[in-house]
């Protein structure tokens, strides 16, 4: 693969995030990917340091703050999501289990609104999977590539990370 290939070598769940309906890309209802499945996050012990959690995890700042963008569909992966702040993705935080929920329904899904948005997008094109490919950057509505000279494992490391994959 020419590019980047992301993987989680850190021990923590293969769980990746995303934000769906937001009016910016930096906020949105949180979802996770869990084994090729999108679901939702219950707002269940959902706080400030959860939010913030998925706002690093995704390289959108250091802080977030828990909102509500309305009801999701499919299952709901992760319920009493309950994060120190020292975490650095969703899954190192404490919860019951992939999709074990006790009490939640689609009115609880969590969202976020995460501070201080940067205003570049990242994206992965041209791989073989989700996880990999050529490493695009959209700058204020245009999208191009980045050049290779120079790119090293740290470099993907930090791509990897702002897309939510650890």
């Amino acid at each position: 693969v020419n590019g980047v290939q992301c993987v989680r070598c850190n021990g923590a769940e293969n769980i990746n995030i995303r934000l769906v309906g937001g009016s910016l890309y930096s906020e949105g209802r949180v979802e996770v990917n869990y084994h090729g499945e999108w679901g939702i996050v219950c707002d269940d012990g959902w706080d400030d340091t959860g939010a913030g959690v998925v706002c690093r995890q995704l390289g959108f700042g250091l802080f977030g703050t828990p909102f509500h963008f309305g009801q999701g569909t499919g299952p709901i992966s992760l319920d009493n999501v309950m994060c120190s702040g020292n975490e650095s993705t969703i899954a190192n935080c404490g919860h019951l289990g992939v999709g074990i929920v006790r009490n939640c329904s689609h009115s609880e899904d969590a969202g976020v609104k995460c501070s201080g948005p940067l205003d570049v997008q990242l994206r992965l094109v041209g791989g073989s999977s989700y996880n990999e490919g050529r490493v695009e950057v959209n700058y204020h509505g245009e999208w191009s590539t980045v050049c290779d000279d120079g790119w090293d494992d740290t470099d993907a490391g930090v791509v990897c990370r702002q897309l939510g994959f650890g």
